[in-house]
């Protein structure tokens, strides 16, 4: 084998190494990332809606969040963007049960998203105690009536 094929076959070695080590920590990530419970995909009635996720690992104090908008777009990242309006929030649930965790809509004013129809889109991220990575659940939606 020639240098110049050996240096070939050594840098596709590498990268598919690489490949299979980032693949790797994709699935890891996997099984850790938060889920949406309720009231994801489903219609539900204006007032003190509860958004109910699971967090499959003990996530940090005060470390898990929901952003909450009215339209799916993304950020650079792929995550939900945060719109800042009224009819969007991003607030922080806290533990409820096991591994759960929820948030009771705080407030009833016109135009605030619990108590105003229309179809919204949901994320949450959380933090680990000493992890610095960031686990994302899918986006998930539900109609207020």
């Amino acid at each position: 084998m020639s240098r110049k094929a050996g240096l070939r076959a050594s840098a596709l070695a590498a990268a598919l190494a690489m490949l299979l080590g980032v693949a790797g920590a994709a699935i890891a990530a996997g099984s850790a990332a938060p889920k949406l419970l309720a009231p994801n995909h489903q219609r539900v009635a204006p007032g003190r809606i509860r958004l109910v996720v699971e967090v499959p690992l003990k996530a940090a104090k005060h470390g898990v969040f929901v952003t909450i908008a009215t339209q799916a777009k993304l950020d650079k990242f792929g995550h939900l963007k945060e719109c800042g309006a009224s009819r969007c929030d991003f607030v922080g649930p806290t533990h409820w049960k096991g591994d759960k965790y929820s948030y009771v809509a705080q407030f009833n004013f016109p135009g605030y998203w619990s108590v105003t129809p229309g179809k919204y889109y949901w994320q949450v991220h959380y933090y680990t105690l000493g992890d610095t990575a960031v686990y994302w659940s899918g986006i998930g939606s539900f109609v207020v009536k």
